[in-house]
């Protein structure tokens, strides 16, 4: 049956469609941490460094040619800051920031700083660790109950199958019921809570030894 829509690799062209989604899926996310709406440069330059680090782990959705949904499905998440040092993205987020290019101030940069470190803490710690993440998914609104989440997170379940993964990890709001039910559909399950600036975290993991879907 044609969905109306495809899923494919995402390209480089596709990043500003990529972060304009994420804004309009996460606005009130974003405006806690920015205290305002930031400037598309600021968006487009964090998913530019996701995409740049592993390019074959973004997946979009299309539709009449437009991105109505994508997916960032990484198994190598470390290799993000590596990527941010030696591809000069701290120098150049700083740079821009300075240059008023991102339209917030200092106190943001502080927020989104202690809530990664709170990701991190949680990250290395044996029982919750994992390489290969499903760390972005989002869905335009108007495409919302057709099936496009559960479609990309399928492509990225067998991209990590391709590259071998052995333990997917992701984080999604507890109180967010239709996501942890595509991903218990999918083989996720709880395992503990991380907490940022905006409340809870549950942690899901599948391990793919297990897979059957």
């Amino acid at each position: 049956m044609n969905k109306g829509y495809e899923v494919r690799r995402a390209k480089s062209a596709d990043i500003p469609a990529i972060a304009a989604l994420f804004t309009e899926c996460f606005k009130e996310s974003v405006l806690h941490h920015c205290g305002r709406l930031p400037k598309p440069q600021a968006m487009q330059d964090v998913f530019a460094l996701v995409y740049q680090a592993e390019p074959d782990a973004a997946l979009v959705a299309q539709a009449d040619g437009v991105v109505i949904g994508y997916c960032f499905a990484p198994t190598r998440l470390p290799g993000l800051w590596l990527q941010a040092i030696v591809g000069g993205h701290l120098f150049r987020w700083a740079w821009r920031w300075l240059t008023g290019n991102y339209g917030f101030g200092l106190h943001p940069l502080k927020v989104i700083m202690l809530n990664k470190l709170a990701f991190l803490r949680s990250a290395v710690k044996p029982a919750q660790s994992a390489s290969a993440r499903i760390l972005s998914i989002a869905v335009s609104p108007e495409w919302r109950g057709r099936g496009v989440a559960g479609t990309l997170l399928a492509a990225g379940i067998d991209y990590f199958r391709l590259r071998g993964a052995q333990r997917v990890r992701l984080e999604v709001r507890p109180d967010n019921a239709p996501a942890v039910k595509v991903y218990q559909n999918y083989g996720f399950t709880a395992g503990g809570f991380t907490y940022d600036s905006q409340g809870p975290w549950l942690i899901m993991f599948k391990e793919m030894g297990e897979d059957h879907v």
